[in-house]
């Protein structure tokens, strides 16, 4: 019995799971953060940081995949 209702909480749906999006002003501010991440890669620098850069990059990247795939829109002030 237990193992049922185990197979069955595993088989359900997890909204929790879904990342919350981003608005798009968010998304463009952290695509210029990338861009400008990169640019700096491009430009000599000491291994230590590079590995700064890098990981940063690497940041960036997985929070725009994971919160920026269908920005909402931005809402007009009041």
């Amino acid at each position: 019995m237990r193992q049922i209702v185990f197979c069955l909480l595993l088989l359900q749906p997890l909204p929790l799971l879904a990342a919350i999006q981003f608005s798009q002003s968010e998304c463009q501010k952290l695509n210029a953060q990338r861009l400008e991440v990169r640019k700096q890669l491009r430009q000599p620098y000491d291994a230590e940081h590079g590995q700064k850069l890098q990981a940063k990059l690497q940041e960036l990247e997985r929070v725009l995949k994971n919160h920026c795939k269908k920005p909402v829109k931005d809402t007009p002030p009041l």
